[in-house]
């Protein structure tokens, strides 16, 4: 497989985002990536100011191919502020973000989600060295209803497997969403370090109580449990997880257990292997293709973020064969929702 680098154009990406948001409640394609490399994924929460720390892991010979900072807010109006943030000295306002879209679960309360595109300033501060990177998030406006801020990163690498790496981003519809993902070759899931990793962002999940997200993959229970506040504080302000750095694959041991505590379910899932009732991977070989469907019977959590890493060429809530440019402007003229993205080839 060729090293190669999906993505939107960003004038496309503003618009499209803009126009698939407004459409329907939806997880959509935003990034893509195909090719030697992998990911880097933190979250942080807080009514502290400053608010913490996003790490950002990037080994030595890599290249930083994107970088986006996410934040998630709540309003007892409508609709939520766009959020001006401080990361490590560089502030991100309405000139930076795009709205995700946000929605209503009850008639008092507004949830939503902004993204940036923070690459340029991760890869300087990467530069050529590699390692665990620290990123400050010195401030947020409104900070009392900004529940915290993930970092996204992929990174090229030539000693990497190779991948497919997408970042989904938008709302998820608490009745379910579907997401599909495309294989380009039937699956073989028993090639030596193969890899299907599975990362939610929630945003204004507090467990502890009866909130909480499942996630089905082909019809076969994930989670029950999903949502939190893992990476923040147990109050409002501060109530955010995504699975990353520094969380566990190994749970839930019960894909139908309802959350506990936060730490019940870290947001990050391998489906190359399966679980405590049924010991069977989630994907199996010669599949073309695979689901995963979201649902918070809750009606309370935000999941705006849905990251795939998996060692083998895909594509994501698209046909395998890319539209060229022409094509996708061609498609946006006439209104086509769906998510389209551009192929471009580079050098690792």
């Amino acid at each position: 497989m060729k090293n190669k680098l999906w993505a939107i154009p960003l004038g496309i990406l503003v618009s499209l985002a803009a126009y698939e948001s407004s459409a329907k409640a939806a997880l959509l394609t935003s990034y893509q990536f195909n090719g030697k490399g992998n990911w880097s994924i933190d979250g942080v929460g807080s009514n502290n100011t400053p608010v913490g720390i996003l790490d950002a892991f990037v080994p030595a010979g890599s290249t930083v191919e994107a970088a986006f900072l996410y934040s998630s807010l709540y309003s007892l109006g409508r609709p939520t502020a766009t959020p001006t943030v401080v990361l490590d000295g560089i502030t991100y306002d309405a000139s930076n973000f795009v709205a995700l879209g946000d929605f209503n679960p009850s008639s008092s309360l507004t949830l939503g989600a902004y993204r940036a595109d923070v690459t340029s300033q991760v890869a300087s501060k990467v530069g050529t060295g590699g390692g665990t990177f620290n990123f400050t998030v010195d401030s947020e406006n409104p900070n009392s209803n900004i529940d915290g801020e993930i970092l996204a990163v992929v990174y090229s690498n030539p000693l990497e497997q190779e991948r497919t790496i997408a970042f989904l981003d938008g709302f998820s519809s608490s009745g379910g969403d579907t997401t599909t993902v495309n294989l380009s070759q039937p699956l073989d899931i028993t090639t030596p370090g193969f890899e299907a990793l599975l990362s939610l962002g929630i945003g204004f999940g507090f467990q502890g109580g009866s909130q909480f997200s499942t996630v089905d993959v082909d019809g076969r229970r994930l989670t029950s449990s999903a949502g939190g506040q893992d990476d923040g504080v147990s109050s409002n302000g501060g109530l955010i997880t995504v699975g990353g750095l520094g969380d566990s694959t190994a749970n839930p041991s019960d894909p139908f257990a309802n959350p506990t505590s936060s730490s019940s379910d870290d947001e990050l899932y391998n489906l190359a292997v399966g679980n405590s009732t049924n010991p069977a991977p989630f994907l199996t070989s010669g599949a073309t293709s695979f689901d995963i469907d979201t649902e918070n019977p809750s009606l309370d959590d935000n999941l705006f973020f849905l990251g795939i890493n998996i060692t083998a060429e895909a594509n994501i809530n698209a046909p395998i064969d890319v539209p060229e440019p022409s094509t996708i402007i061609g498609l946006l003229a006439i209104g086509f929702g769906g998510s389209l993205l551009k192929k471009k080839v580079h050098k690792a």
